[in-house]
């Protein structure tokens, strides 16, 4: 086992509290080398390192996007399991996977748990776990990770009413095999699981081991009847909103002639014109889960 430790995850608290965090872990039965990113993305290559110098399970230690990194690693080598310390900004990842938010709770379960098997979404030459979010959303996730004081939904909500006004909504074309959506677009969502941003449950029906990507697109509107959607997408009811598109298929292809923001389980990114498939990579991972999880099959094996 080696640990994957992100020092800037959370505002830096995560680096300021390894000390003792570490001491916390050792004190449980969790002993395994640590080795610390250095820089966006630094995280898929430890991972990877890690898998073919023989560790068998990496541990993700951080928010959504460590996890979201460290998982490309594992697929890259093509092998080993992933475990999760969630201790992130959103940490929607480890709830997709049914991980214990407190962080005495996800140690045992990296003892103790069971491994399971979840698909990921390929995107622009990245793997993705739980919610790449385009637009809007995006807009907000980049906004929210300058934010050092507050954690959680709180940052996101922080941030949304900047979004909310200032972001613009771009005309788009959308095409699943079975359905096709042309016009403006305010936000699309394409997850594996069912939130981001802390709790925003944008794709409530999505779970993560069922050969499929959730999509939720909501057409260009303006500010006032964005504030509703917000609601919404909080209650878990954005899809059934008046403007919104609800999707469920193996692949999705955009179509936009500017780029567009975007965030791949939180970490910064942009969509580049003309064209991206999303495209669902099923089984691809191997998570360590407790006990019997939401997301578990009938293949799931105990942890050794």
């Amino acid at each position: 086992m080696r640990i994957i430790v992100n020092p800037a995850a959370a505002g830096g608290r995560v680096g300021r509290e390894w000390p003792r965090r570490e001491a916390r872990l050792r004190a449980l039965g969790v002993e395994a080398p640590a080795v610390f990113t250095e820089a966006p993305w630094h995280a898929t290559e430890l991972a990877q390192r890690a898998i073919e110098e023989g560790c068998e399970t990496v541990v993700a230690m951080g928010g959504d996007g460590t996890v979201c990194e460290a998982a490309e690693g594992l697929f890259r080598a093509g092998r080993g399991r992933l475990g999760v310390l969630p201790l992130g900004t959103g940490n929607d990842a480890a709830r997709t996977l049914g991980i214990p938010l407190g962080f005495d709770e996800a140690a045992a379960t990296l003892l103790a748990g069971r491994t399971s098997r979840v698909d990921l979404i390929a995107v622009d030459g990245h793997l993705v776990l739980n919610a790449i979010g385009i637009g809007l959303t995006g807009d907000i996730s980049r906004r929210a990770a300058r934010i050092k004081v507050v954690r959680g939904i709180a940052a996101y909500l922080v941030t949304a009413i900047a979004s909310l006004f200032g972001y613009p909504a771009p005309v788009v074309r959308l095409e699943t095999p079975d359905r096709r959506y042309e016009g403006t677009m305010t936000i699309l969502a394409v997850h594996n699981g069912p939130s981001t941003g802390g709790g925003f449950r944008l794709t409530p029906r999505a779970v993560p081991d069922d050969g499929l990507l959730d999509a939720c697109l909501v057409e260009g509107m303006g500010a006032l009847r964005r504030i509703p959607r917000l609601v919404a997408g909080l209650r878990g009811t954005l899809a059934q909103m008046p403007g919104s598109l609800e999707l469920q298929a193996p692949y999705l292809e955009l179509y936009f002639d500017e780029p567009l923001p975007c965030h791949l389980d939180g970490n910064d990114w942009s969509l580049k014109p003309p064209s991206v498939r999303f495209a669902i990579e099923p089984g691809a991972l191997e998570v360590v889960v407790p006990g019997r999880s939401t997301c578990e099959s009938p293949g799931t094996t105990a942890v050794e």
